[in-house]
């Protein structure tokens, strides 16, 4: 008969980036999605990731993302980092119907308090307009996408 294992408790360190709302701040490139989201009211993060592409590729707006294209699709895994730190420290929510992102009472007082100068982000927003006719049926197809997979409630079969 084998002898029983022995189990043993170990102390497993391991380090994680604690953001705060003064280093969102400091990062331009943040604060520009924050004035990004506030602009559209809320968008999905599918659509937000093609606008950002378009910026780049298209009006030649650098935000500083990388972009790798799949399939036809743009993808970031800094944009989503940047996303993950603004729903982290509470600017930005999903929203729970639509799941779409948007700023958060707290996001919107930010905002109010250390909005960036208008010469920043003028010619951003600009873009930013004129490229919602082209995120727009991303942003729908995210919303039909969800309405068609989440589970009816109240619904008897």
């Amino acid at each position: 008969m084998p002898a029983p294992q022995q189990k043993t408790k170990e102390l497993k360190v391991f380090s994680a980036k604690v953001v705060t709302v003064d280093q969102i701040l400091k990062d331009e490139r943040k604060m520009k999605l924050l004035h990004i989201i506030q602009h559209l009211g809320s968008i999905s993060e599918k659509a937000l990731t093609h606008l950002l592409y378009l910026l780049k590729t298209e009006k030649g707006i650098d935000l500083g993302y990388n972009f790798i294209v799949i399939g036809g699709k743009p993808m970031s895994r800094e944009v989503l980092d940047d996303l993950m730190a603004l729903l982290y420290v509470g600017l930005v929510e999903t929203d729970p119907r639509t799941k779409k992102l948007r700023l958060t009472s707290n996001g919107q007082e930010f905002m109010e308090k250390h909005a960036l100068p208008s010469e920043v982000v003028e010619d951003l927003l600009k873009a930013v307009d004129e490229l919602k006719p082209k995120i727009a049926p991303i942003d729908v197809e995210a919303e039909l996408v969800l309405s068609t997979t989440a589970p009816k409630r109240g619904r008897r079969v």
